[in-house]
């Protein structure tokens, strides 16, 4: 005979034979052991979920396990003392009683969308998916290679039950993508480099990421022919002076061809226009001799005003002695507040006739 002794808060399984015969709760056993072959195997005693084995639902009391049985189309979710312990895939278990309460949760991953409480997401990580989408964000789910759902801003589970997923996140905030140091021929031959910046926003997710491979590399290709074929249309100084015209025209242009993706073109600006050193330099010659023209222009125009107002003068003041006299006498005054002394000199004759009175008949 032998005796097997079970501390508090163990239990132990019997095996005679390589068959399981009997379970022990703590306290001293006695084992039989003629001719027969006897191995006691204790449950650990933090183990409190353990996969079946043979012949357990003949010897488990109700009160110390309890079975659980997983199909393989769900998952158990393991509590213990109310608190997520594990999560378990398909097959039967045995949920372990005697160091408290253990409790279970069938969930099915048959539909994509899974039922699972966020306390058991960092458990769940071998059969579900969990996607946070931000309120900016669409999530596009495909499973197995065929477009399943827009998920909206939440947070959500996957079932990753026979099923490949594949998750895009898109942002439907206003984007902006710029075109730098595009090197572009003008219709006058001249060559330059441009920079460009386009504003965007993602208005149909579906078409976003089932129109193009690269949503951002289409637009980018989009934003740069529609400026090569824009800049090819006018010279350099059309470009210079109607530079809003051409990036009212290009965004329209853009516009029409980005709709197809789902996307809607907000606005174009043409931000830089680098042009070659030499041309640079011929540029503000050309502007230079312009604007020195111009005040030769207005230089000219003021003096024709300045001649014709003398001329207008000088036939009134023919016409009118006594106009005549205040103005001399207007010059006398200047004449006198800036030289100190001054003497006029009048000869007889004159002062005569400027002192003769007339006499009344």
């Amino acid at each position: 005979m032998q005796y097997a002794i079970i501390q508090e808060g163990q239990r132990a399984l019997v095996y005679e034979n390589g068959v399981l015969a009997r379970f022990l709760g703590p306290g001293k056993h006695r084992v039989r052991r003629w001719f027969t072959e006897v191995d006691v195997r204790l449950v650990p005693a933090g183990e409190r979920v353990t996969e079946m084995q043979p012949g357990m639902e003949r010897v488990l009391p109700a009160e110390d396990a309890r079975m659980l049985e997983v199909a393989a189309h769900e998952i158990g979710l393991i509590s213990y003392r109310g608190k997520p312990l594990k999560v378990v895939g398909p097959g039967e278990w045995v949920l372990w009683q005697f160091g408290g309460r253990v409790d279970a949760q069938l969930v099915d991953l048959r539909a994509l969308r899974a039922e699972v409480p966020p306390r058991f997401w960092p458990l769940a990580g071998g059969f579900v998916r969990p996607q946070v989408v931000r309120p900016w964000q669409r999530a596009v789910v495909f499973a197995d290679g065929e477009l399943a759902e827009v998920l909206p801003e939440g947070s959500y589970v996957l079932s990753t039950y026979d099923r490949s997923l594949e998750v895009v996140l898109l942002d439907m905030r206003e984007q902006e993508l710029q075109v730098v140091g595009q090197e572009l021929i003008t219709a006058d031959k001249a060559t330059l480099r441009l920079n460009v910046l386009f504003k965007y926003r993602i208005e149909e997710p579906i078409a976003a990421v089932s129109g193009t491979t690269s949503l951002h590399d289409a637009l980018y290709a989009e934003v740069q022919l529609a400026a090569r074929t824009a800049i090819a249309g006018v010279t350099v100084d059309q470009l210079l002076e109607q530079r809003v015209e051409l990036a009212g025209a290009m965004v329209t242009d853009v516009a029409e061809r980005v709709s197809a993706w789902g996307v809607r073109a907000v606005r174009l600006d043409i931000k830089d226009v680098v042009l070659p050193g030499d041309m640079k330099v011929l540029l503000n010659q050309v502007i230079e001799a312009e604007k020195r023209a111009a005040a030769q222009n207005i230089l000219r125009r003021e003096e024709t005003a300045a001649t014709r107002s003398l001329a207008n003068t000088a036939k009134l003041l023919e016409s009118n002695p006594v106009l005549l006299r205040l103005k001399e006498l207007e010059l006398y005054k200047e004449m006198a507040e800036r030289i100190p002394n001054l003497s006029v000199v009048v000869s007889p004759a004159d002062m005569q006739r400027q002192l003769q009175l007339k006499v009344r008949d």
